[in-house]
Formats: structure tokens, sequence, C-alpha cells
């Protein structure tokens, strides 16, 4: 199963235009049912948006997060209930951060981190010095408040190379969503959630979905695919849009890209050796054409190992 989940939210608790009640009616208006808050650099509005989800019966779903935010880049913090200290913070060693945040209990990935800099936008861009990259948890691979080159591409193509490099690093999407907006074609993370887990805490889904690396960023169908005994079957579930639509498909190592058509499943019966010994490749989908313009969705990563 699959639960769509907003991962990064503000309200005027920070830089937002909207209260933290008027958010969650926001966000259920929009048919959105799981969301994180992640202002920058606080926690106050925690007690208001529970107050507002116990002051009526409600389907919507939430953890706490937050955007810890400094000349030298923002890092997203999910499930983190408690502050978080960052004014010493570090622009050569970022891992003093996401040590706090793991200590806490809590999640850690950079939030646009290919910003343009300043002084356009300063300190969006993410700087810190990361010395173990076995702490990135995951990468905000599409921000919808950013344009898709350069800033998203690039991000995607970050992520990418970690991957490549053996690293296993989720990838997510943020609405960075400030004032209400219409939600429609922009970007949405997907977590993979178990059947025997759909009772369990949405704080819980989302670390392991996380820790697994089972998240699709989608505008359109959410893309999975399965390894079987008769090939790597790869295919689309639930769609915004026409599932009788037909999509471009790319599956990319660091040295080979496979592209090929894709309706609504693929078989690729004969997985070649160079893609099996690469020990990981990336699933992307695209509409007409294959380029970062007409991206429509990354898959969880395949990690063959």
């Amino acid at each position: 199963m699959w639960k769509r989940i907003e991962l990064h939210n503000h309200t005027i608790e920070s830089d937002g235009g909207m209260t933290a009640a008027e958010l969650v009616d926001y966000l259920e208006g929009q048919g959105i049912d799981a969301f994180s808050l992640t202002d920058h650099n606080t926690i106050s509005g925690f007690p208001k948006v529970e107050e507002k989800l116990a002051s009526h019966s409600s389907r919507v779903e939430f953890i706490k997060g937050v955007e810890l935010t400094s000349y030298y880049g923002h890092l997203l913090c999910q499930n983190v209930s408690n502050y978080i200290p960052w004014d010493d913070i570090d622009e050569m060693n970022g891992d003093l951060l996401f040590l706090r945040v793991h200590e806490a209990g809590g999640l850690a990935g950079p939030a646009h981190p290919f910003s343009i800099p300043s002084p356009f936008s300063n300190g969006m861009r993410w700087s810190m010095k990361i010395h173990d990259l076995e702490l990135i948890d995951f990468i905000e691979v599409v921000n919808n408040a950013h344009p898709m080159d350069p800033d998203n591409q690039e991000a995607i193509l970050w992520w990418e190379d970690l991957i490549f490099s053996g690293f296993n690093i989720c990838p997510v999407s943020g609405m960075d969503l400030h004032r209400p907006i219409p939600m429609e074609g922009f970007f949405s993370t997907y977590i993979c959630v178990k059947e025997e887990y759909s009772s369990l805490p949405l704080s819980i889904k989302l670390d392991r979905a996380i820790r697994t690396c089972s998240a699709c960023v989608t505008k359109g169908p959410v893309l999975d695919w399965e390894l079987t005994q008769g090939g790597l079957k790869i295919f689309i579930e639930g769609s915004p849009v026409h599932l009788e639509s037909s999509y471009l498909c790319q599956l990319r190592t660091r040295e080979d890209t496979l592209t090929f058509s894709l309706k609504k499943e693929y078989l690729l019966k004969d997985v070649p050796e160079s893609i099996l010994s690469c020990g990981a490749a990336t699933l992307m989908l695209f509409e007409d054409k294959t380029d970062m313009s007409h991206l429509t969705a990354i898959a969880r990563p395949l990690l063959f190992k």
C-alpha cells in the first residue's frame, strides 16, 4: 500500500502565512491525509496542530518535524518532538547536526540542497561539509517551490551519485508550503506501507519507509518494481492521470541507461549483468521526452546487494 505524505510545510510560527489550524484545514481540503510540520528552527506549532486535530473528527495524520535553518543550508528533520540546538552550527562539520537529530530519534536530510546561492537566497544552498555520508537519511530531491532546472535537477543527480556509490538514501519531495496554493500537478512523496504495519503510528511508518528507501516521488502514478524469478518487473499504480497514458521509463546506473516504453508494466526478462553487478540503479518515469523537464516519477532505488 502506498500512502501520500507531505513532508515540508510552514505556518506563522516561522515564515508561513497560515496558522497551524488553517494549515490543517487547508491540507484536509486538498485531500492530504498525512503531513509533517517543519517550521524553521521552532517546534511551537506542535501543540497547536494537536489541539486542532483533537477539536474535530479528522482523518488527517501528523508527524512532528523542523527545518533547521542556517546560512550554510537547511536541514529537514522528521519525527523530532523536541527542540534541536542549531545556533552553534559548524559549516565544516554538518555531521554534528545529523547526529543531534538521530540522538533525538529523528530522521534528517538536506532540503533544496542546490538552491540558488547568495546574494539571491542566502543560506538556502547546502554548503555544510558532511564527512560521514551514511548519516544522510533522505534528500529532498524535488522541492516544488524551486525550479526543476537547475535546482531540483542537481539535487536528483547528487542523490543518484550517492545511490550509485552504495549509500542507502531515500528520495523525498516537499511542497515547502508557506501559503495556500493549488496542489495539483506538483510532486508528492508516497511511502510504501506493508499491510502488517498499516495500524502503526504514522511516525513509525515513515521511519520504516525512509530507512528502507521505500518511497516514490511522483506527480503522476506511483512507479515501482519487483525482482522476480521471471526478471525485473516494473509497473505503475494509481494516478491522478489516466493509466492508459504511455510513458518512457529509464533504468539508470553509473555506466548505463536503459530506456523503454511503459504503459502499465514492463518485464525485463534478462537483467543485464552490467546492471546487476553495479550494485545499485535508479528508475525514473517521463512523459514524452526523457529530460528532467518531463520527469513524472522517481521510484525507490534498486539496491542489488
